[in-house]
């Protein structure tokens, strides 16, 4: 996950990432200091380049660069979207779109749980919602039956339901 410090101090959750993710490109190529962190919260594996190994594979391979310009452009469109979800969607739908994310970010087990590897403060931070108001939301889902519940698991039982919760759409 990727978080961002503000000026008071405390951390934001700002983006789940998954595989394939490329870290640090804006500061390499702004030159700029950043106030970002990354943290794994399952088990990665990484490679590291250095910036003028960077730098040299933006330079001369083409396929690189279009890939590292990709990146940015699917970075700055799900910003975007985040912004556009803030300001126009109410909790609940905030929440649901979250929970349809996270079959991409954490491994989904046998029992058909997703095996969240975050407290629910997290959850809450990542949704820009208070942890109590996190826990409502998720008890509104359950009492519908779209989703389960078993200690930090979380099993999406009405996929297409919450996926049109979250666009707007009023469910009965």
């Amino acid at each position: 996950m990727i978080s961002k410090t503000s000026s008071n101090g405390r951390d934001q959750i700002i983006e789940l990432l998954s595989k394939g993710t490329l870290l640090g490109i804006r500061s390499v190529l702004c030159e700029d200091q950043t106030n970002l962190k990354a943290q794994a919260v399952v088990a990665v594996r990484g490679c590291f380049l250095s910036k003028n190994h960077f730098l040299k594979l933006l330079n001369e391979q083409s396929n690189f660069s279009l890939l590292v310009t990709k990146e940015l452009a699917e970075y700055v469109k799900r910003s975007d979207d985040k912004i556009v979800a803030m300001g126009q969607k109410n909790m609940h739908q905030r929440v649901a779109e979250i929970i349809i994310e996270l079959p991409m970010h954490f491994e989904t087990l046998s029992s058909g749980f997703i095996d969240v590897k975050l407290r629910r403060e997290d959850l809450a931070n990542l949704v820009g919602v208070a942890t109590e108001s996190l826990i409502r939301a998720f008890s509104y889902f359950q009492e519908k039956n779209w989703i389960q519940l078993k200690g930090k698991q979380l099993r999406i039982e009405a996929p297409n339901k919450l996926k049109q919760f979250s666009e707007g759409h009023i469910l009965k």
